[in-house]
C-alpha cells in the first residue's frame, strides 16, 4: 500500500478538475458510467458535493469493517451528506486485478438509491499510455484519455439500494450485466476470470465506502468517538487557481482522522508519548512491508528490509481486543 500524494488541502482542486471534466463530458459522445448515465447529473453532483478527506488509519479501519459486513446496507441517515466527494489517503481496497488504484468516491442520493462514482489515481493510466506508445490500440487510448480528470481517472459507477439490506452479489450485478440481464461485454478480452477479479476489486471499494460511512456516523463525543473532524482550507496558491478555474476558494474539506477514545490524564504521558498523542484501546496487525534502515556496512547508505507481519500493542493495551480479521497462527515444531 502506498499513501497518495494528495493532501486534505488538495481536495478542492481535485474536485474542480472533476467538475471541469464533467463539463467537457456533456457532449455528443460522453463517457457513461453506471449510475450517472446522464452527464449533467454527474456535473451537478460534482459541483454540489461536500468535501471529505480520510486519513490512512481511518481508511485501514474502514477496510477491516467493510470486509466483515455480511450485507450491503447503505442507510440514508448514515450518509455524511446527501451529495459528497471523498478522498482516501490510502488504498480503500486490496486490489488484485485493476490497473488503476482507487482513491476517491463521488456519491449523491437519488430517491431510494445511492449513485456512486469511484475514481482511480491517474498515474498508472498515464504510465501505461507512455509504455505502449504507438503500439496501443486506438480505441483503448481514446477510452483511457477520455476518462482522465486531472490527478484522477473515472473508474466505475454503481447504483446502490438505500434503506434496505441487499446481498453483495446483487449489488455487483448492477454493473456486471447489461439492461437485458446479459453479461456485460468483455471489451478488452480479459476473459471470465479477469472480469470476475475486477468485479471483486470494485465491490471491495464499495465495502470500504460503507465502512467509512459507518465510522463517520459514530458519535464524536470525546469519550466515545473513534474519529475527529477538522476543517481544512486550500493553501493560498491553490485558492488562486480555484478562483481562476471558477471554483469556490472558500470551500473547506472535512478531514476525518482516527482519534483517541479516552483523553489521557495529565499523568498518563507514557501512553500519549508512545502513540503520538493518541491513546488507543485496541491492538492491530501490520502486514508485511519494506522498511528503510541505515546500512551498517556503509554509514552513508541505506538498505531495504522486509518486516512483519507483527502485532502492534500500544502502551496499556496488552489485554485489549485485536482490531481486524482473525489471523492464522503458524506453529513451528521440531
Amino acid at each position: 500500500m502506498a499513501t497518495t500524494h494528495l493532501r486534505a488541502c488538495d481536495v478542492p482542486e481535485v474536485r474542480q478538475d472533476l467538475v471541469r471534466w464533467a463539463d467537457r463530458n456533456i457532449g455528443p459522445q460522453p463517457v457513461l458510467v453506471n449510475g450517472f448515465t446522464d452527464p449533467r447529473a454527474l456535473w451537478s453532483a460534482a459541483r454540489a458535493a461536500e468535501q471529505f478527506y480520510v486519513n490512512d488509519q481511518m481508511t485501514w479501519l474502514a477496510r477491516d469493517i467493510g470486509e466483515g459486513l455480511p450485507l450491503c446496507a447503505f442507510d440514508e441517515s448514515a450518509l455524511p451528506d446527501p451529495v459528497g466527494f471523498l478522498v482516501w489517503s490510502e488504498d480503500p481496497s486490496p486490489h488484485t486485478a485493476t490497473l488503476g488504484r482507487p482513491r476517491a468516491a463521488l456519491w449523491c442520493r437519488a430517491g431510494l438509491t445511492l449513485r456512486v462514482l469511484v475514481l482511480d489515481e491517474a498515474g498508472p493510466y498515464r504510465r501505461e499510455l507512455e509504455r505502449w506508445g504507438n503500439r496501443a490500440a486506438e480505441y483503448w487510448v481514446r477510452q483511457v484519455t477520455a476518462s482522465l480528470a486531472g490527478d484522477l481517472a473515472i473508474a466505475f459507477g454503481a447504483e446502490v439500494p438505500l434503506n434496505t439490506e441487499t446481498e453483495w452479489d446483487q449489488v455487483r450485478d448492477a454493473w456486471t450485466v447489461d439492461k437485458y440481464g446479459r453479461p456485460a461485454r468483455d471489451r478488452y478480452g480479459l476473459g471470465a476470470d479477469g472480469i470476475n477479479s475486477i468485479n471483486d476489486d470494485q465491490l471491495r471499494v464499495l465495502r470500504t465506502l460503507l465502512g467509512t460511512f459507518l465510522l463517520i456516523r459514530q458519535p464524536a463525543d470525546a469519550r466515545r468517538g473513534l474519529w475527529q473532524c477538522d476543517d481544512v482550507r486550500p493553501d493560498a496558491a491553490a485558492r488562486k487557481r480555484l478562483r481562476r478555474a471558477g471554483g469556490d476558494p472558500t470551500a473547506t474539506v472535512r478531514y476525518i482522522t482516527l482519534r483517541q477514545s479516552i483523553r489521557p490524564a495529565p499523568e498518563d504521558d507514557g501512553g500519549a508519548r508512545d502513540t503520538a498523542g493518541r491513546v488507543y484501546r485496541h491492538r492491530w496487525f501490520v502486514k508485511p512491508h519494506r522498511r528503510t534502515y541505515p546500512d551498517q556496512d556503509d554509514p552513508s547508505g541505506y538498505s531495504r528490509k522486509w518486516v512483519g507481519p507483527y502485532l502492534v500493542t500500544p502502551a496499556g493495551c496488552k489485554n485489549a481486543p485485536i482490531l481486524g480479521r482473525d489471523r492464522i497462527v503458524s506453529v513451528l515444531r521440531r
